[in-house]
C-alpha cells in the first residue's frame, strides 16, 4: 500500500542553496488513491544571518515571516517529527516538483544545520520522486495524450501552467500548501492518462527498483528540457551493468552511436574517450535519484511510435553480449574519483566531511530532548564534530536568547555582519538591494511594492 508525502518549500532565496533557508513548508500525506490522510503547513522567521531576497518575497508573498515567533529550529524539528510519525509504520514516497535540484537539496541542508538526518527521504525504506523530471518524458513522448501547456507559443513545464491546463484553479501558486495540492492533481492525471508510465514511475523510485528496471530492459530513453529554447530532446541508451559494477553512478552507452566502432578500443583509448566527455557515446547515470528516463517497452505498451526500435534493441544486445567491453568501461568509471570541491563554510560541508557515528547521532537526539540551556550545553561539549557544535550553539541562541553566553552572541553578531557585508558564496546584499530597486521600478502594484520594500528594509537593517 503506497504512502505518499507531497511536499513543497518556500525559501528566502533561490540561488545560493547552502545559505538560503526555508521560510514556509507544507506537506500532505496521501494514500495510494491520493486521498488526504494528514497535512502540515507552517512558516518561520528568518535567521538573523539569512538574507531574504526581494525577488523571493515578491514570488512567495510570505510577509508574515517578519511577525512570527516560530524559529527556524522549531519549524525544522516539527517537520522531522511529523515525517517520522507519517513513516513510522509504512515508508513513504516523497514527491516534489523540481525537488532533485531544489527542494530535496534545501531540506537536506535544513536538517543538517539542525542536527537531524539529512537523508531522511531516501533511507529506512523511504524513496523520492521528482515529477518535474518525469514531465520531461511526458512532454517529449506523450504530448498527444497528455496536454502540454503553451505559453507565448512555447511549451511550459511550470507546475501551475500544467495543472491549469486541466482547468485547475492556480490562483494560489507559489504557496507551499497550494503547490502540494497541484502535485496531487498532477500525479492523479499521470496515473489516469498514462497508467503504464505511471507504473514504471512507481517501480523506479528506489535505487534497487531503478537498477532492476535498467537491467531488465535493454533500451531506454533519456529526455531533457532545454529552458532557453523551450524544447525537449531525447537520446536512446543502454546501461552497462554487471554484478560487480553496481555503483551509485552507472555508465550508459548512447545508442545513437554504433557500438561496433568502440568494441576493439584498448583500455587506454576507452579511458581517453570517456574522459573527453564531449562527443563521447558514454555518459554516467545516477541511480539514487529520479531520472527523466523511460524504457522502450513502456513506450511500446503505450503505442508510442519509436523509430528504428529493432536496430536499437540489436545494438543494446550486442553491448550486453560483449562482457569484456562492459567490464572495461565499468572499471574505468569505478576508478573515477567523484570528489566535491573543498568548502570553507560549515553550511556548505554537508557532503564533504563524512557521516556522524551512531554514538554522535545519539548525542544529537539527546540534545533535541534537552529542556534547559544548561542541559544542552553539557551535551554540546560531548560532540566530536566541530560543525555540529557550532550549529548547536546557533540553535541555543534561537531558543535560549536570554541565557546564552555573551561570547556566543558576539560570534553570531559577527556572523550576521559578515553575511551582509562581506563577499562570499552567500547572497550578496548590495546586489539584492539593486535588484529590489529594479523590481520597484517595474511594478505599479502597491501590494508588490510593499513586499519588495519589506525585503529591502530587512537587508538594510542588517548591514
Amino acid at each position: 500500500m503506497s504512502n505518499f508525502i507531497f511536499y513543497d518549500t518556500e525559501t528566502s532565496g533561490v540561488k545560493e542553496l547552502d545559505f538560503i533557508q526555508v521560510i514556509q513548508f507544507a506537506a500532505i500525506q496521501a494514500n495510494e488513491n491520493f486521498e488526504h490522510i494528514n497535512s502540515y503547513n507552517e512558516l518561520c522567521s528568518p535567521l538573523p544571518w539569512t538574507l531574504v531576497s526581494p525577488k523571493a518575497l515578491l514570488v512567495n508573498k510570505k510577509r508574515e515571516i517578519f511577525q512570527t515567533d516560530k524559529t527556524h529550529y522549531e519549524l525544522i524539528k516539527a517537520i522531522h517529527n511529523i515525517w517520522t510519525q507519517w513513516t513510522e509504520h509504512n515508508p513513504a514516497i516523497f514527491v516534489t516538483y523540481n525537488g532533485m535540484r531544489f527542494d530535496e537539496e534545501v531540506m537536506r541542508r535544513q536538517f543538517y544545520w539542525n542536527l537531524f538526518d539529512p537523508y531522511f527521504t531516501n533511507t529506512n525504506g523511504n524513496t523520492r520522486l521528482d515529477l518535474y523530471l518525469k514531465m520531461q518524458v511526458i512532454a517529449h513522448f506523450y504530448y498527444q495524450s497528455f496536454a502540454i501547456p503553451q505559453v507565448n507559443n512555447q511549451i511550459s513545464l511550470k507546475l501551475e501552467h500544467i495543472v491549469s491546463n486541466f482547468s485547475i484553479d492556480t490562483e494560489n501558486a507559489h504557496d507551499a500548501l497550494a503547490d502540494c495540492e497541484f502535485l496531487i492533481h498532477l500525479i492523479k492525471l499521470i496515473a489516469d492518462k498514462l497508467p503504464n508510465f505511471y507504473k514504471e514511475i512507481l517501480d523506479t523510485t528506489s535505487k534497487d527498483g531503478y537498477l532492476k528496471n535498467l537491467q531488465f530492459n535493454p533500451v531506454h530513453f533519456n529526455c531533457y528540457f532545454i529552458p532557453r529554447t523551450k524544447t525537449t530532446r531525447a537520446y536512446p541508451f543502454t546501461p552497462l551493468i554487471t554484478q560487480h559494477g553496481l555503483n551509485k553512478y552507472i555508465p550508459i552507452f548512447d545508442l545513437s552511436n554504433d557500438p561496433d566502432d568502440y568494441f576493439d578500443l584498448s583500455y587506454t583509448e576507452l579511458e581517453q574517450l570517456i574522459n573527453k566527455k564531449k562527443n563521447s557515446p558514454f555518459k554516467k547515470l545516477a541511480t539514487n535519484k529520479t531520472q527523466p528516463t523511460v524504457c522502450l517497452s513502456t513506450l511500446l505498451q503505450d503505442d508510442v511510435y519509436v523509430e528504428d526500435q529493432d536496430m536499437l534493441i540489436e545494438k543494446a544486445n550486442k553491448i550486453k553480449a560483449n562482457e569484456n567491453f562492459c567490464e572495461k568501461v565499468i572499471e574505468i568509471y569505478n576508478n573515477f574519483e567523484f570528489q566535491n570541491a573543498q568548502k570553507l563554510n560549515i553550511e556548505e560541508q554537508i557532503y564533504s566531511e563524512g557521516f556522524p557515528s551512531s554514538i554522535e547521532k545519539d548525542r544529537y537526539t539527546q540534545f533535541h530532548k534537552a529542556q534547559t540551556y544548561e542541559e544542552k550545553i553539557n551535551i554540546i561539549n560531548s560532540f566530536e564534530d566541530i560543525r555540529h557544535k557550532e550549529f548547536a550553539l546557533r540553535i541555543c541562541a534561537q531558543q535560549h536568547s536570554e541565557e546564552v553566553d555573551k561570547n556566543i552572541l558576539l560570534s553570531l553578531k559577527e556572523l550576521t555582519r559578515a553575511r551582509f557585508n562581506d563577499e562570499g558564496p552567500w547572497p550578496n546584499s548590495l546586489q539584492n538591494l539593486e535588484e529590489g530597486k529594479t523590481l520597484l521600478l517595474e511594478t505599479n502594484n502597491n501590494d508588490d511594492k510593499e513586499l519588495i520594500n519589506l525585503a529591502i528594509n530587512s537587508i538594510k537593517n542588517s548591514l
